[in-house]
């Protein structure tokens, strides 16, 4: 024992007395490096380019770690340098007792230091202590392990192990007899996993499937204070947790997530939530909020009875544990199921408080989980009574100045969600909260606020005094240049908005003559190839054409045209079935609607039956959907106004049609269809009398 210690104060003072064996030789060799100058750079290749799923682009921190990554960067301290060289070369060629001191004593040096691991880099020493890993010496692997295990903590030694094939070999060690080196192996593994090859070489050496087994520990070493445990339980304990670091990491890869799910994770997961250490549920928490991304896993987290204990987790003091616990409500919420489950243990009223409060309006990951997942619950009616009841609108428009885009996108859909409720929209306007609103139609270009800002206006468009408000805030010219912009998304939702605007403002025509100068644009748009864009500029031009001096510009702007060539491309799609069906009903109602208000203008009447108009749009009237059965009358009675065309659709057929519309509801598909119906009779009645 005394001659060990003797060893290991001689080996790290870095001199050999002259009565030892060969080994003190080869340390006074004078072939030992004897300075920076003298090292070699070891080069590590970047991975190559996987089709992998596993396969990333370098995140933030791996960037920035990446940065200092030179195994030239080497200490000044010449007497540490060439005192680490002396430790590996003993490592190289001693004996098993020797090799193991020599570790023992690496091991006090910080690994973790960049400096201290370009040394061991550059010598050579990381092929060397992964050849140590395979002996049989106990001792030997070990402290190997041990060294390898703190040097694993920086970014090029993760590096340098994959692509010296180290993965398979610590793979192996997680089923060694012993479980300090399973428990090494495991750390070591965690830390690897957080480069994209790391984790694909895991999976593929059999990783993932022996950490799911270690983290299935008995219910003791989950419900029992970690210091209380015994010894053996205290190193299950400590396997347990890095294997879930390294499953956490793991599971950011979706080929990754179908091994750990195959591998059975899912109710192994389940049972480690309910675990008194924190830790373990944090590991946990963060893999399901990689896994909460498949919809495999949200109904396993929902039938597994998981999600109520994460909902509790909500009320975490933690801000990290509280940000998952919001990430994986608002993953989750995709389904009614989850929605009312989250609705029942009282996870709305958590996730309003966890807004409410002040400090976490600094926590931008927080408070957009949080307003992502109210968001998601308010699509269930009863979750947006319960809003109501605890005052949410009011903390909902207090969001709208936040300095992220995403909460603030977040909140504007749930008040679009909310104000579907009338009473919801009086509560909105004495919040205070529209005025913000309109605004942000001009202080951002963030595609997902601007086509919720929209839905909330077009909500509210139906009460008087929102519509003042909107009115005298120029709400709708700020909606009417929302069809410029580049998503086809926010120029649909922007189109139907105007309509709904200019239907319930008692100063339309003022208005509409007001927006003369974009009618360009309008027309400009039924070139677009969205059907929802075409829909959305058909509604528009059906309300704007109704007004004499608009229908005029249309017509010089050869509006007459674009729409009778949209009929036949729409015919054409029909047959080929590539437009979706909810989508092409939309665009025929309001095509239809279209060609009805421009027919107002009785010479565009005549240029639509020359243009072939009149037999593609008579088949509309035999469309599974009311909405286009009903908006065509509107297009055919325009359409009468002309001779020729009224002798072509009684050819088509559409007189038994217009009997059975003219006994709608609406009174003014009845209007239409009569008047329809009179202007086939009147041409029906004069052929007879030429006749006679």
């Amino acid at each position: 024992m005394n001659e060990t210690t003797n060893n290991m104060e001689t080996l790290r003072e870095g001199s050999v007395k002259d009565n030892r064996n060969e080994t003190d030789a080869i340390l006074e060799d004078k072939t030992l490096v004897e300075g920076p100058s003298a090292l070699y750079t070891l080069i590590v290749e970047e991975p190559a380019q996987s089709d992998d799923s596993s396969s990333y682009s370098m995140t933030l921190s791996e960037f920035e770690e990446d940065r200092w990554y030179n195994p030239t960067s080497l200490p000044d301290d010449a007497a540490e340098i060439e005192s680490i060289q002396r430790l590996i070369k003993y490592i190289r060629v001693g004996n098993q007792t020797a090799t193991a001191i020599a570790l023992a004593a690496l091991v006090d040096y910080n690994l973790r230091d960049e400096s201290t691991q370009s040394i061991v880099i550059a010598t050579g020493g990381t092929e060397l202590l992964i050849n140590l890993l395979e002996t049989d010496h106990n001792e030997c692997r070990h402290g190997a392990l041990a060294v390898l295990n703190e040097m694993s903590y920086m970014l090029g030694t993760r590096r340098n192990l994959t692509n010296l094939g180290a993965i398979p070999i610590l793979v192996k060690l997680l089923s060694d007899r012993s479980i300090d080196l399973q428990i090494l192996s495991a750390e070591t593994l965690a830390n690897i996993a957080k480069i994209k090859k790391g984790r694909k070489f895991i999976r593929k050496a059999g990783g993932i499937k022996l950490m799911v087994k270690y983290m299935d520990v008995p219910h003791q070493v989950l419900r029992t204070e970690s210091e209380m445990l015994p010894v053996i339980q205290q190193k299950l304990f400590s396997l347990l947790c890095n294997c879930s670091k390294a499953l956490w990491s793991m599971s950011k890869s979706d080929k990754n997530k179908d091994v750990m799910r195959q591998s059975g994770i899912i109710p192994v997961m389940a049972k480690l939530l309910t675990s008194v250490h924190e830790d373990v549920v944090s590991y946990i928490m963060g893999i399901i909020v990689n896994c909460a991304t498949q919809p495999v896993f949200r109904t396993a987290i929902k039938e597994q009875g998981m999600l109520i204990d994460i909902l509790k987790l909500l009320k975490s003091p933690d801000i990290e544990m509280m940000n998952n616990a919001a990430t994986i409500t608002f993953n989750c919420a995709e389904d009614p199921e989850s929605r009312k489950m989250i609705k029942e243990q009282g996870g709305l009223n958590s996730l309003v408080n966890i807004v409410k409060v002040e400090s976490h309006k600094c926590e931008t990951k927080l408070m957009a989980a949080a307003t992502g997942a109210i968001w998601k619950c308010l699509m269930n009616p009863d979750n947006v009574k319960r809003l109501e009841d605890i005052n949410g609108i009011h903390v909902l428009v207090k969001l709208l100045d936040s300095d992220s885009e995403d909460v603030i996108a977040n909140t504007v859909a749930s008040l679009a969600e909310c104000t579907k409720i009338g009473r919801n929209k009086i509560a909105l306007r004495a919040a205070d909260g529209l005025v913000p609103i309109i605004k942000l139609l001009q202080d951002t270009g963030h595609e997902r606020i601007l086509v919720n800002v929209c839905r909330v206006i077009d909500n509210c468009a139906s009460d008087p005094l929102c519509m003042e408000q909107v009115v005298s805030n120029d709400g709708i010219r700020l909606v009417w240049s929302m069809m410029k912009f580049d998503s086809t998304l926010v120029q649909s939702t922007a189109g139907h908005t105007l309509v709904t605007l200019l239907k319930n403002t008692k100063e339309s025509s003022d208005i509409m003559r007001s927006l003369v100068t974009g009618l360009v644009m309008l027309v400009d748009l039924l070139k677009s190839h969205d059907t929802r864009v075409l829909a959305a500029a058909c509604a528009v031009i059906g309300i704007l054409a109704k007004e004499p001096e608009n229908l005029a510009i249309l017509t010089d702007y050869d509006i007459v045209q674009r729409l009778s060539s949209l009929v036949h491309t729409v015919i054409y799609y029909l047959k080929s079935t590539i437009f979706h069906l909810q989508s092409n009903s939309d665009l025929q109602a309001h095509l239809s609607r279209a060609i009805g208000s421009c027919c107002l203008l009785e010479r565009n009447c005549h240029t639509f039956g020359r243009l072939d108009v009149v037999l593609p749009i008579s088949k509309y009237i035999h469309s599974n959907s009311e909405l286009v059965r009903q908006n065509v009358t509107f297009a055919l009675h325009g359409l009468s106004g002309d001779a020729t065309n009224c002798v072509a659709m009684e050819s088509c057929g559409v007189v038994p049609f217009l009997m059975e519309t003219i006994a709608s509801r609406d009174p003014d598909v009845q209007e239409a269809s009569a008047g329809c119906l009179a202007n086939i009779r009147k041409i029906a009645l004069n052929a007879r009398r030429l006749k006679l």
